[in-house]
């Protein structure tokens, strides 16, 4: 006659899968606390009356658009629940008008929604065979060709539209160095007594400037911008006491200035 055990051994496997359910029962039990814990407190959130919006703040000194305008695109209403409204959403209804550059939507709370807009700010205009408006940072943002947009800016000439299509980046940098140019020259005093007409670039000679008073080119090359505008002044001053007719001036002479009468 066979002994049963007095005690009979565990089944290992079976213990393992109870542990895993009791495992899992749990973490649904948890998750759906915390989730229903998050729902209620985002339902809180978009219908409690206290973040009720009250201001909208619209900063960065915009230009070419108007506040209302601004509004108007917004589609935002007085009295909407602050964290009900979709930031993302303004932000791109905004993005459509050609002259915004960048666009911050924010809430502050516990009544404010925040709109910094930063624009486009024309510099120079850049003609290949069409117009383009070039920002301060020597970005293109808009082509006027078809337009009625004003050109009362300085033109930059010697880029292709072949050379904005095949070299961006190349293009990008002799727009840069434009605005570089075009920064210093303005503020001399000679600029701003005779103004500025055109920039005009070449590959092999750089940049050649023609004031817009006066009928002489100024050849600057590609660097020391401010160096050889300050040059460009004291050599200028001397001329000019001299009363020397001339047809150009070239700065690009260490120590020296050329000049072809």
């Amino acid at each position: 006659m066979k002994r049963r055990p007095l005690f009979r051994p565990r089944n290992i496997k079976t213990q393992i899968r109870r542990q895993r359910r009791r495992y899992v029962i749990k973490s649904l039990l948890v998750f759906s606390v915390i989730a229903g814990l998050s729902f209620g407190s985002y339902w809180i959130l978009t219908h409690w009356d206290f973040f009720s919006l009250k201001k909208i703040e619209i900063r960065g000194e915009p230009q070419r658009i108007s506040e209302s305008e601004i509004l108007q695109r917004a589609q935002v209403r007085l009295g909407e629940n602050l964290f009900a409204i979709h930031l993302d959403e303004i932000s791109t209804r905004l993005q459509g008008y050609d002259y915004i550059k960048k666009i911050s939507v924010q809430r502050r709370l516990p009544h404010t929604l925040l709109i910094q807009i930063q624009e486009y700010r024309p510099q120079f205009i850049l003609y290949t065979d069409r117009f383009y408006y070039v920002d301060d940072s020597g970005e293109i943002f808009k082509d006027i060709t078809e337009t009625k947009e004003s050109r009362d800016f300085p033109i930059l000439t010697g880029l292709s539209e072949e050379d904005l299509l095949q070299r961006p980046l190349w293009a990008k940098d002799i727009l840069s160095q434009a605005i570089g140019l075009k920064n210093a020259y303005l503020s001399s005093e000679f600029a701003k007594q005779f103004g500025l007409s055109e920039i005009h670039f070449q590959k092999n000679i750089g940049f050649t400037l023609y004031p817009e008073k006066q009928k002489y080119s100024i050849k600057f090359g590609i660097k020391d911008f401010g160096e050889k505008t300050q040059k460009l002044t004291q050599v200028l001053e001397k001329l000019n006491q001299a009363e020397v007719q001339f047809s150009s001036i070239d700065l690009n002479y260490p120590g020296k200035v050329l000049m072809t009468l």
